[in-house]
């Protein structure tokens, strides 16, 4: 060491300054990439499904402390374990260009089945509000129940529905489609965040595959039609805004922001310098996606602070599917009306004006203007019912 520090002094005054610049430059390097490692470890760790847990629906009213559950909430919750472990073991999940599709040992369980579709289903509105979430805990490692479970029973559901049709042609299969409603909204309470909005939406397309599917058959008689009818405004009118979900992730954001900076100082603090200041831009983009819908948004990966876009790289695309299936859900309505012949006013998501419509083949088609909000008669960008019915 001694020997070190002579050499270093015997050196001119220049070269003494070349080398602990030089040194610090290694330092500095050593600490940015290992800051930048910090950094990639945590963002992993965000995005690894494994390491969180699942509460399960029917487990949230006694972890929430209610001591007393009446019998209704009490058998639908039975219903909705049972549908999960349904989709589990009389499903077959797709596979290549093999679709979901329902095993044939389906048959030994039928009225199970029917009784817990019977019991979800069937479940009164007013005990929803038991399972909505307070959003304490914006980086809890535990989700109300399993996203994947929750869209695996989802097309169960679906898939049923054209059995029960084809076992039951004269009867009323109206609570299978409402058991999928109650499905869209319950996980709409329990998952504030933009993940589950997400999961919410791709129910409400499996729910509508499911619905137009048994219409275009002719498989809905006139009792189910009103009844869906029905469901689908209920769904509307409680259906949580994007705006809303995404008001809830700035939250998350916030939170996961402090805990990446507490990580990985270094390499957040540079990111922030070069970048600039992600809270304004994160409310920038919600404020130009919401509040001024003719903004047209493009990810910019250049001058939007890359812990963002790592966070919301489908901000757009989800915003557009989260309408897409709203429109879908007033065209259907219009749709079935149409049928019942009643006079209907249905609006038009991205207008708020009545939806459009055109003859074709003796039949009435209703379809929404879509984002440009022109009417480009049924073409374009006009969205209509889903033609891909593949559950």
């Amino acid at each position: 060491m001694r020997s070190l520090m002579e050499k270093f002094y015997a050196k001119s005054p220049g070269k003494r300054v070349f080398t602990i610049v030089a040194w610090l430059l290694v330092i500095s390097l050593a600490s940015t990439v290992y800051s930048f490692y910090n950094l990639a470890t945590q963002l992993k760790a965000f995005n690894e499904a494994s390491s969180f847990k699942e509460t399960g629906f029917e487990n949230i009213p006694a972890s929430k402390g209610y001591a007393f559950i009446d019998e209704p909430l009490k058998n639908a919750l039975a219903g909705w374990k049972a549908l999960a472990g349904f989709s589990e073991t009389v499903m077959i999940k797709s596979y290549g260009a093999q679709p979901n599709r329902l095993d044939e040992k389906v048959a030994e369980h039928d009225q199970e089945i029917i009784t817990a579709l019977k019991n979800f289903g069937t479940l009164d509105w007013k005990y929803l509000i038991i399972f909505a979430s307070p959003q304490l805990d914006p980086l809890s490692d535990e989700l109300a129940e399993s996203f994947r479970k929750v869209r695996s029973v989802s097309r169960f559901i679906a898939l049923y529905h054209r059995r029960y049709k084809q076992l039951y042609p004269e009867e009323n299969s109206s609570f299978i489609f409402a058991a999928q409603v109650k499905l869209a909204r319950l996980n709409d309470l329990t998952s504030p965040f933009l993940i589950g909005k997400m999961i919410t939406v791709a129910i409400d397309g499996i729910a509508m595959r499911q619905i137009t599917g048994l219409h275009n058959d002719g498989l809905l008689s006139d009792a189910e039609t009103a009844d869906c009818i029905d469901e689908l405004k209920t769904s509307l009118a409680t259906d949580k805004p994007m705006k809303t979900a995404m008001e809830d992730e700035f939250i998350f954001f916030k939170h996961a922001y402090g805990r990446l900076f507490s990580r990985a100082p270094l390499a957040m603090w540079i990111l922030e310098r070069y970048y600039g200041e992600p809270f304004d831009q994160y409310q920038k983009l919600s404020r130009e996606t919401f509040d001024n819908p003719e903004f047209k948004f493009d990810m910019d990966l250049v001058s939007h602070n890359p812990v963002l876009m790592i966070a919301f790289p489908n901000f757009r695309k989800a915003n557009f599917q989260a309408r897409e299936k709203a429109s879908q859900k007033s065209i259907m309505i219009a749709t079935l009306e149409a049928r019942l012949g009643l006079a209907g006013d249905t609006f038009d998501p991205w207008t708020g004006e009545t939806l459009k419509s055109v003859k074709r083949e003796n039949s009435t088609v209703f379809y929404s203007v879509g984002p440009n909000k022109v009417d480009d008669n049924a073409s374009g960008d006009d969205i209509l019912l889903p033609t891909n019915l593949e559950i």
